[in-house]
């Protein structure tokens, strides 16, 4: 361990799904910490009743929506399946934050349209913004995300669909590990990248009546969608990034020790 590393010696609760948090640990490592990985969510395929009607007019969308990475693979699972290409139709995709984009691009398709910022609102007035005479809008989501896009679209009269192709479950051990987790009383900090870690978080807490064990720990959030979830149960956030990534949210959390040092 490098003890002049802002992390260094640090335990950092990662919440997020199993996947996805090896590449979050490793950055936490990067700084000197300690990750403790303990997944509050997972994700599987929805079957939403209304897929056939979509699937019928997929070629008659002119815009296709995500806002996740995980919207991307689980739609293009669906498409494989089928055995349905998207290839000459001609159709154009927009994405909401780098990651979101990144998987569209290694799946070899351009992305027409990434807001500057990364929340549903910001996306939406971006959008029609720049592309107000938009045609009809598909929209990839999962089963807990809001309707934050295609209120904005109902509004204004332009023609949206949400397909979820998606659902978020809760890893059955998930409990019993965030329990150990905070009454051994090592962690430094708890990270959140979804309002669905914080509701399954504070769900664990409350039931077990774990509030004294948060005494003192570091609350991070990738973005103000999270850190409003993380406030509106009751938590104070003392790190979100302007820029709504892991990467930033661990730099953040560094920056925030390192000004205790600098006291």
């Amino acid at each position: 361990m490098n003890p002049s590393l802002p992390l260094a010696g640090r335990e950092i609760l990662v919440t997020r799904e199993k996947k996805a948090a090896k590449g979050m640990a490793d950055i936490i490592r990067q700084y000197g910490g300690i990750p403790r990985i303990v997944p509050l969510i997972s994700f599987k395929p929805f079957q939403d009743k209304n897929e056939r009607t979509y699937l019928d007019k997929l070629k008659s969308y002119e815009w296709i929506f995500f806002t996740s990475k995980n919207g991307v693979h689980f739609f293009f699972q669906k498409l494989a399946e089928l055995n349905i290409s998207l290839d000459g139709s001609g159709i154009k995709f927009a994405a909401v934050g780098e990651k979101t984009q990144r998987a569209l691009e290694v799946r070899g398709i351009q992305v027409d349209f990434v807001p500057l910022y990364y929340t549903g609102l910001d996306f939406a007035k971006e959008f029609l913004d720049q592309f107000p005479d938009a045609g009809h809008v598909l929209l990839s989501k999962g089963n807990l995300a809001r309707d934050t896009i295609s209120s904005y679209f109902l509004e204004r009269n332009k023609l949206i669909d949400e397909w979820i192709t998606y659902e978020t479950t809760f890893p059955a051990d998930s409990a019993d590990r965030l329990i150990a987790s905070l009454k051994e009383r090592a962690l430094s900090a708890l990270t959140f990248t979804s309002p669905s870690t914080i509701r399954r978080f504070m769900k664990v807490v409350n039931d077990h009546h774990l509030h004294d064990f948060l005494s003192g720990l570091a609350i991070v959030c990738i973005g103000p969608v999270t850190k409003e979830a993380a406030e509106s149960c009751g938590l104070a956030v003392q790190v979100a990034p302007e820029r709504y990534t892991v990467e930033e949210m661990i730099q953040g959390l560094a920056q925030y020790y390192n000004s205790f040092e600098r006291e």
